[in-house]
C-alpha cells in the first residue's frame, strides 16, 4: 500500500472540498465514537445517578493517563503529513514503526497506573459510592491502554498519509460491535453475569481491539517493506511536535478533571447534569474537532510542499465550515432542549440544570470553532509549543480559578462553571486566531529542521573522523 499525497493535497487551491474530503471520514469516526459513548452513558444512566456521575470522573481521569501518548501520535501524524507533502514517501511510511514502538513502550506504563484509582478517586468524586463505581471504570480503561495506543498509533500514521477513509472503518465496525455488547455485559444475558459500570468499560476496551487489529492486518503491506531501526533525527522530529502535544493534553485534561470535580462539590445533580450536557455537545463539536484535524493534515502537507499559501487556504476554508456547523448545532441546543435531555432518561433535577448547561454551550460554539481549526493549523505546522503555553495558561490561570469563584464563592453550581468554561474559550480562540493571521507559524516545517539537524550531526562525524 502507498498512499499519495494528492489524495489529500489539491494541486491548485486548497478550498473547503479539499478539507471536506479528509474531514468527513473522520466525522464519521468521531460520531460513532460519540455514539458508543452516548449508549454507555444511556446503559450506565439506567444504573442510577451515582454510576452515571462515576463514568464521567473515570473517563476524564484516563485521558490524563492517556494524554501524553496521544500528544506523541499528535506530532507523528504532523510529521507523517510534512514528509507526504516534500514528496519522501518512504520516509513516511517508516514512521510507522515509530508509531508502534510509542504505543508498545507508553502502553504498558499507562496499564500501571490501574493501581492509583483507589487512591485518586476518592478525591475527585462527590461522595463514596461514586468513587467505587469510577474505580471500576477507571481501572478496567487504563489496563486496555497498550490497544488503545496501537490502534490510535496506526490511525494517526493513515491520517498523516491523507487517508482518512481505512481509520473511518475500523471505527464503524469496532463502535456498532460495542453497541451489541454493551447492554449484554453491564445487565447480563444468559450464562453472562450482569457487571454494572463494569461492562460499559469491557465493552469499550474489546471494540476498540477489534479496530486496532483491523488496522494492523490493513498496515501489513507497509510494516513488511519497512524497516524498524530508526534514525535519532527522525526521533527528534516526532518529539519536537509531539512532546508539546503531549504535555498539553496532560494538563488540560488535567485541569479538566479538577474542574468536573468543583462541579461535584455541587452536588450529584449538578456532576450528572455536566456528563449529559458534554455527551450532547459532542455532537456539536466533533465535526469542528474533526475538520481540525483535516485542517492539521492539509497544513502540514502543504508546508512540506513548500506551499505556505496553501496552509492558510486550508485554514481559512476549514473555519468557514467549521462556524457553520457548529452555529447550525447551537441554534438546534437553543430551541429544542428538551428532547436532546429527555434521551438519557435523568431525574427531574438533573434535566432541570442540563437545560441551562446547554443553553450557555450553545453560546460559545462560535469561539471554539475558530478555536478548534487554529488549534490544527498551528499542530500542522509544528508549532505546538505555543499552542502548548496558550492552552494551558487557559485552562489553569484562567478557567479553574473562574470555575472556583463561580461554583464554590458565588454559588452558581454547574452553570458557574460552564461560564468559567466559556470565557477560556473565547480568549484562547482570540489568541490562536492573531497567531494563524501572522507569517511566524509558517517559518520552518518539522522536516527542515531535522533535515538541518541531520546535515549539523554528518559535519560534525566528519569533521572528528577527519581529526582522528
Amino acid at each position: 500500500m502507498r498512499v499519495s499525497r494528492t489524495q489529500a493535497l489539491p494541486e491548485g487551491r486548497v478550498g473547503a472540498r479539499a478539507v471536506f474530503r479528509l474531514a468527513w471520514p473522520i466525522l464519521i469516526s468521531m460520531l460513532s465514537y460519540t455514539v458508543m459513548s452516548v449508549v454507555d452513558t444511556l446503559f450506565v444512566g439506567r444504573l442510577g445517578t451515582a454510576p452515571l456521575a462515576a463514568i464521567g470522573i473515570a473517563a476524564s481521569t484516563a485521558f490524563i493517563v492517556f494524554g501524553f501518548a496521544f500528544g506523541l501520535f499528535g506530532g507523528l501524524r504532523v510529521v507523517v503529513a510534512q514528509e507526504t507533502g516534500a514528496g519522501h514517501d518512504d520516509a513516511a511510511d517508516a514512521y510507522l514503526w515509530q508509531g508502534l514502538g510509542i504505543a508498545g513502550v507508553f502502553g504498558v506504563v499507562a496499564a500501571l497506573f490501574a493501581f492509583i484509582g483507589p487512591i485518586l478517586l476518592p478525591f475527585l468524586s462527590g461522595s463514596a459510592e461514586v468513587a467505587e463505581q469510577a474505580d471500576i471504570y477507571f481501572g478496567i480503561r487504563v489496563l486496555g491502554a497498550p490497544i488503545v495506543f496501537v490502534m490510535v498509533a496506526v490511525k494517526s500514521w493513515f491520517e498523516g498519509r491523507g487517508d482518512t477513509r481505512t481509520p473511518m472503518v475500523a471505527n464503524l465496525v469496532a463502535n456498532g460491535l460495542n453497541i451489541a455488547v454493551d447492554p449484554i455485559l453491564i445487565f447480563g444475558w444468559g450464562p453472562i453475569p450482569a457487571m454494572g459500570i463494569g461492562g460499559a468499560a469491557l465493552a469499550t476496551v474489546g471494540s476498540v481491539a477489534v479496530a486496532a487489529i483491523w488496522l494492523f492486518l490493513q498496515s501489513g503491506p507497509v510494516l513488511r517493506r519497512t524497516s524498524a531501526r530508526q534514525r535519532l533525527s527522525s526521533w527528534r522530529s516526532v518529539l519536537h511536535v509531539g512532546v508539546p502535544l503531549g504535555v498539553r493534553s496532560v494538563l488540560e485534561v488535567g485541569a479538566w478533571v479538577l474542574f468536573t470535580s468543583l462541579v461535584a462539590r455541587a452536588g450529584e445533580w449538578e456532576l450528572a447534569a455536566h456528563v449529559v450536557v458534554i455527551r450532547i455537545i459532542m455532537v456539536s463539536f466533533l465535526p469542528g474537532h474533526a475538520i481540525s484535524e483535516a485542517v492539521s493534515v492539509l497544513v502540514g502537507q502543504a508546508l512540506g510542499a513548500g506551499r505556505p499559501e496553501g496552509a492558510r487556504q486550508a485554514w481559512r476554508a476549514g473555519t468557514i465550515l467549521a462556524l457553520s456547523g457548529m452555529t447550525a448545532m447551537a441554534v438546534l441546543f437553543i430551541v429544542t432542549p428538551e428532547p436532546l435531555i429527555a434521551v438519557f432518561g435523568a431525574e427531574a433535577g438533573v434535566v432541570e440544570v442540563a437545560r441551562n448547561l446547554l443553553v450557555i454551550g450553545a453560546c460559545f460554539q462560535i469561539f471554539d470553532a475558530l478555536a478548534m481549526t487554529s488549534h490544527g493549523a498551528l499542530s500542522g505546522a509544528g508549532d505546538t509549543r505555543y499552542v502548548m503555553v496558550v492552552a494551558v495558561a487557559g485552562a489553569w490561570f484562567l478557567n479553574l480559578p473562574l470555575a472556583w469563584i463561580f461554583v464554590v464563592w458565588a454559588d452558581l453550581g454547574a452553570a458557574g462553571a460552564w461560564i468559567a468554561l466559556s470565557v477560556e474559550i473565547a480568549v484562547v480562540a482570540v489568541i490562536y486566531t492573531r497567531r494563524v493571521l501572522g507569517d511566524r507559524w509558517m517559518e520552518q516545517t518539522v522536516v527542515e529542521v531535522a533535515e538541518e539537524e541531520a546535515v549539523s550531526q554528518t559535519e560534525a562525524d566528519d569533521s572528528s573522523e577527519a581529526a582522528a
